[in-house]
């Protein structure tokens, strides 16, 4: 049950990590090394920020109880699922252009704001990510803390190694292709929180639209009172469960909003596909034309 934490956690240290070896790199290249520990100490202080962040809401959640804990923690899966989407749809976007947006935004930052403003640039774009993990680990502990905890800090710790390879130019690999591949679970696993976190609000009483059961397949339990393997509680149907939101006996609306989500970040990703392919068709043609005889 790790593995989706752990994937999350992988993606968005692969991310911090991009960031700060742009920056660093650009440094190096511009013989600006002396401005290193700027964006060093930016990263530092947006790293404690979201420890911080990370603190404030535990102790927020550990406020709350019964019904309103249900919708607190229905509302902060709901919200991580749709941050985990921004940050998908993010990475199509931008995909090799960054970072030379970056390097741009060091130049206006440098050029206006001097070594300030290359600290704050690098303070807000971590502080970005370590907000988003902190949401993605709360949300998830609520379904499993220990599993999220140990995925958290595997993906971390494997970020940081893969980081310090592509910085020193170690590890060779194909960005892209990582963030193409780990996106097509992602969204998967964010389809899964969006149905969990209309669980949870149901749950409380709210959101009570349509059957609240429209199938039960799970099996009946074993005569030691265990669950059975595809129960969605048993060892295959939890793993299910916590990768893509697998439920044995859902309700209408959780039906509707998983397969309604994929749908949408289905139909963009191939509307992006084909307006991104139309761009290179009509590109080619005026390439040809400047290209000498």
């Amino acid at each position: 049950m790790f593995i989706g934490p752990a994937t999350i956690a992988l993606r968005e240290g692969i991310e911090a990590a991009l960031i700060i070896a742009i920056m660093l790199s650009y440094l190096k290249r511009a013989n600006k090394t002396d401005l290193r520990n700027y964006v060093l100490g930016g990263t530092l202080l947006a790293i404690a920020v979201s420890i911080a962040f990370g603190i404030v809401l535990g102790l927020v959640w550990g406020l709350f109880e019964g019904e309103v804990l249900t919708i607190f923690e229905g509302a902060v899966v709901l919200v991580a699922a749709g941050l985990l989407t921004t940050m998908i749809v993010w990475m199509w976007n931008q995909g090799s252009g960054i970072a030379s947006e970056i390097e741009n935004s060091m130049q206006e930052r440098t050029g206006t704001q001097g070594a300030i403003g290359l600290a704050l640039l690098s303070f807000a774009l971590i502080l970005r990510e370590g907000v988003e993990l902190v949401l993605f680990t709360i949300a998830l502990a609520i379904q499993d803390a220990t599993q999220t905890y140990l995925g958290v800090a595997i993906g971390l710790g494997i970020a940081l190694v893969m980081g310090l390879g592509i910085y020193q130019g170690s590890l060779k690999i194909s960005i892209k292709k990582f963030f193409n591949w780990t996106s097509v679970f992602l969204v998967l696993f964010a389809a899964g929180m969006i149905a969990y976190g209309v669980h949870e609000l149901q749950e409380a009483g709210l959101l009570l639209i349509g059957p609240i059961e429209i199938w039960n397949i799970n099996p009946p339990l074993l005569p030691d009172g265990s669950y059975p393997l595809l129960h969605d509680n048993g060892a295959i149907g939890g793993l299910l469960k916590a990768l893509f939101g697998y439920n044995g006996n859902p309700s209408a609306l959780e039906v509707i909003a998983y397969v309604t989500y994929l749908l949408i970040v289905s139909l963009y990703y191939v509307s992006k596909k084909s307006k991104d392919q139309k761009k290179i068709e009509s590109a080619a043609p005026a390439e040809e034309v400047m290209s000498p005889a």
